[in-house]
């Protein structure tokens, strides 16, 4: 699922000399949770991202990068199923100059492979 955020986690935790234990307790989660981030099962939450961003002093940008990548696949599946209509005029523009840039941009990120801009 995660797993270059999953590697650069188990690299940072061991660079910084903390045990799994000392991980948990300072995200609050139990034991288990530690190992399900550290083997990509699971993706850490906004505030255990910015925790752990602070406990090791990383950005962690292969993490957003995937996220990213991710919610552009996903953005991009749904736009077929947006209701065609809007009412007034004002928001109808709007609504197509948002969607129309939304599925250009989308389309241009997916097309060259790494959904990422």
């Amino acid at each position: 699922m995660h797993t270059q955020f999953a590697h650069d986690l188990c690299a940072a935790r061991r660079k910084a000399g903390l045990l799994e234990r000392d991980l948990s307790t300072l995200l609050e989660l139990g034991d288990q949770d530690i190992a399900e981030l550290e083997a990509g099962k699971r993706p850490p939450s906004l505030l255990e991202i910015c925790k752990i961003s602070l406990v090791y002093n990383r950005s962690f940008e292969s993490l957003y990068r995937e996220i990213r990548r991710t919610a552009k696949r996903q953005l991009f599946q749904q736009m077929p199923s947006l209701p065609s209509e809007t009412k007034d005029k004002k928001s109808r523009f709007n609504r197509e100059n948002t969607l129309k840039r939304l599925h250009g941009q989308l389309i241009g990120d997916l097309k060259a492979g790494d959904g990422e801009s």
